[in-house]
């Protein structure tokens, strides 16, 4: 294999996604909540209920900030907390069916725009999209349960 054109093949595709993912945040309509809460609303209707400290770490920021932002998902009905059974101190996050009311509409916002834009691409580059709609989220795929022991580097949490 050669490395160089692997290399340069890699550079071309980090900035794609960069590119692509700026795209489509100024694409989309705005909402009324930053990126870090509609990818905190996410994660607990993928991956269940979990604890803020378990969010903080997945979504790379503070526990306090993490728990700024779910104070304002509870306030719009968007998740709950509730006691978790096995360690009473410990409240865990879960989504409302508001929460995936809110996130259905949100997705079907975005698929409008990608639909639109897509739209206007050739044939071939819309098979190509599709055909790397697996391999991008096997790339995005979040573990079913981070080690609270670690940041997101490796160091103790």
């Amino acid at each position: 294999m050669d490395t160089t054109s692997f290399g340069a093949d890699l550079t071309r595709l980090g900035t794609a996604l960069e590119r692509v993912a700026s795209w489509v945040r100024r694409a989309t309509p705005r909402g009324e909540y930053d990126m870090v809460a509609m990818s905190t609303l996410d994660l607990v209707a993928t991956e269940g209920p979990m604890p803020v400290s378990a969010l903080a770490v997945r979504e790379s920021i503070s526990q306090p900030g993490m728990t700024g932002v779910v104070a304002r998902l509870v306030e719009a009905g968007l998740v709950t907390r509730r006691t978790d059974p096995s360690d009473r101190r410990v409240a865990l996050v879960a989504v409302t069916r508001a929460g995936q009311a809110h996130l259905r509409a949100r997705h079907a916002a975005r698929a409008s725009v990608l639909a639109d834009q897509i739209g206007r691409l050739t044939a071939e580059q819309q098979q190509a999209l599709l055909a790397a709609v697996d391999g991008m989220s096997a790339l995005t795929a979040r573990p079913r349960r981070p080690d609270l022991t670690t940041d997101p580097k490796g160091s103790p949490a």
